[in-house]
């Protein structure tokens, strides 16, 4: 009988940590909040990304749309995995609120998570996190 009391208990215990879990895991948004009503638009040459140099372009605007000068914006590439060195370039000013590095290496091929580390000409500092597939690159001779 002490069983049967006990069992309910763990069930409900277990079905509340559950819940709490999966509403907190739907909190986390693509931007901090420091970034929240600035818009990051981030393009990749090659598309989809490869093992090897690519070139990443990020666009910056403001709430109103305007482009962000000035701002100073490093790229960080880490695998989804544990176990890898992550990859780490800044972004240099390219005008009219794009920045860009042309050299961003992904070291191999599968789950990426790139995180673009933005600091607004006002000292706020903000992250944005894209997750991104990169695959091996094409063989030319076929």
């Amino acid at each position: 009988m002490m069983i049967d009391r006990f069992v309910p208990r763990r069930l409900v215990g277990c079905l509340v940590f559950g819940l709490a879990v999966l509403a907190l895991s739907g909190c986390r948004g693509d931007a901090t909040a420091d970034l929240k009503g600035f818009r990051v638009d981030v393009a990749m040459a090659p598309t989809p990304p490869v093992m090897g140099p690519n070139r990443v372009v990020l666009t910056l605007s403001d709430p109103g749309g305007a482009p962000v000068l000035d701002a100073s914006v490093t790229l960080e590439g880490t695998m989804a995995h544990a176990g890898m060195v992550p990859v780490i370039r800044e972004a240099e000013p390219d005008g009219a609120g794009r920045y860009r590095s042309d050299d961003f290496e992904f070291t191999m091929g599968g789950d990426w998570i790139l995180l673009v580390h933005v600091i607004l000409p006002d000292g706020r500092k903000g992250t944005l996190r894209r997750d991104t597939r990169v695959v091996a690159p094409r063989d030319p001779s076929r």
